[in-house]
This record gives C-alpha cells, structure tokens and sequence, in this order.
C-alpha cells in the first residue's frame, strides 16, 4: 500500500491533543503525528557527533513547510569541525512526493547538483565526515512517513512511559535497514528508542534518545546509535537550539546555499 501524499495530510491534521481514544490510532496515524510534530515555522539546531576519535559539528538551518504546497521541509546543513571539511553545505528540498532534491558544496568548493530518491545518497555521502556514515539522519529518522508502511504491533511502558510500538517497513527495498520498531511516547509523539533490523532479519543498530523542550516545541537533547553487531557507538549531542526565527526563504535555494558558504 502506497500512500498518497492527500492522505497523510488529512491523518496530520489529526493533534496529539484533539485525540479522545488513543486506542483508535494505527500505526500510519502515530507515524504521521512523529512527523508532522509542531517544530516552529523554522529553527537553528547545532549539533556534534562523536565516534570514536572522530569528532563532527554541524549547524542546520531548517524551514517547516507543512502545509504550504508541495514541500514538507527546506534545509541547510553546514559542516564546522572537523577541519578537512569545513565549508561542505547540503541544501535539502523534501517534498510531499517522497523525492528529494539535493544541492551541496564539498570542502574543496565543488558544487553539485542532484535530484535523487531515498534510496541514493551517493552523492550526498562523499559529503559527509567520517564520523556521520554510520547514522545520517536524512537516511534512518528524516524519514518520509509515505516511504514506509507502518502498524501498530502493541502498546508497552518503556522507561515509565505509556509507548506505542510501531513497525515499519520501506517500501523501497534498496533502503538500507529491512525494518525499524520504534518505541513513541503516548503523550508527545517522540520516539524514545528505534531497532533497525538488517536484511537478515537481525537487530542491526539501536537509537536511545533523550529529549528537551525548547521554546514550547519538543528536540532532541542527546542521542546514541549502539551498532549491536559491531559494538560501535555514535553519541549525538544537541549543543544549541533557536526558534521562529523568520528565516528567508532566500536562505533555502541555490543562490542562499553559495552565501553562507563562509
């Protein structure tokens, strides 16, 4: 079942407050309120990744555009440490359709310019830091709730929380996970852990999360992806957070991307 891009705007018109009988949520409807969550119009988010000895940090500007035609978000992502690639900006255009369009500066300068679906990030990896290829979050939480089917497989406490346990799985099988349990809050819709499962069928890597209210809208405060079958571990901090902050639309094209390249 492919669903339509009128479809789920109709399930995110649903909040979280005007529900009665949480019973009566499937597995699409929790989906869709985790991603269609109130953020602000637009926000600034600093974030730092570490794995390792390898050390990242990032700032991305972010435009919320649910509910304005065709798009659901606009991004900027800027890369700062480590040094080799500071300067790399990625400008992301997701859309309702599921398609993406990318647009991004290498450290070096090149320029690059990719219409792509989910599923081939080629040319957006070589972009990335070392320490980013093992948890890229356009590739395992900015996720399209239209590129998966989900459903509810049961309610549970985690953590001493009331959860939803939703599976889903990619439409697209060139995805690199087979499926994903995530674990929701009841009450704020956000996913307090996610198990990525391989091909094989096996419990590949674990998402913990931890999370903040920042100006009346719920982020992430920290993270850490545990790879279980390598012992792996990528820690992701959220250093600093703004929001409505009025952001031009300017910033979000082509033209915005080669400004803030400094």
């Amino acid at each position: 079942i492919i669903v339509s891009p009128k479809a789920l705007e109709e399930v995110a018109s649903t909040k979280a407050e005007d529900i009665v009988d949480l019973e009566k949520l499937d597995g699409l409807k929790i989906m869709t309120m985790v991603s269609e969550r109130e953020r602000g119009k637009d926000y600034i988010i600093s974030r730092s990744w570490g794995r390792g000895k390898h050390i990242v940090k990032s700032i991305e500007k972010r435009k919320n555009l649910i509910g304005e035609g065709e798009f659901i978000y606009k991004s900027v992502l800027r890369y700062i440490e480590p040094p080799d690639y500071y300067g790399a900006n990625i400008l992301t255009w997701n859309y309702k359709s599921s398609k993406r369009a990318f647009w991004g500066f290498a450290p070096h300068g090149t320029f690059t310019t990719t219409i792509l679906t989910p599923t081939r990030l080629k040319n957006t990896e070589r972009l990335r830091p070392f320490a980013k290829f093992d948890f890229p979050l356009i590739d395992y939480i900015d996720i399209n709730v239209g590129e998966e089917r989900h459903e509810l497989i049961r309610s549970e406490d985690y953590e001493g929380k009331k959860c939803f346990v939703v599976e889903s799985a990619p439409i697209n099988k060139d995805i690199k996970y087979e499926k994903r349990i995530s674990w929701i809050d009841q009450q704020n819709f956000t996913p307090l852990k996610i198990d990525y499962w391989d091909k094989e069928g096996q419990l590949w890597k674990t998402l913990h999360t931890e999370w903040q209210k920042k100006f009346g809208f719920w982020f992430w405060k920290k993270a850490v992806v545990e790879n279980v079958q390598t012992d792996d571990k990528t820690f992701i901090t959220i250093e600093d957070v703004r929001v409505n902050l009025g952001l031009p639309d300017r910033d979000f094209t082509r033209n915005g991307l080669e400004r803030q390249r400094h």
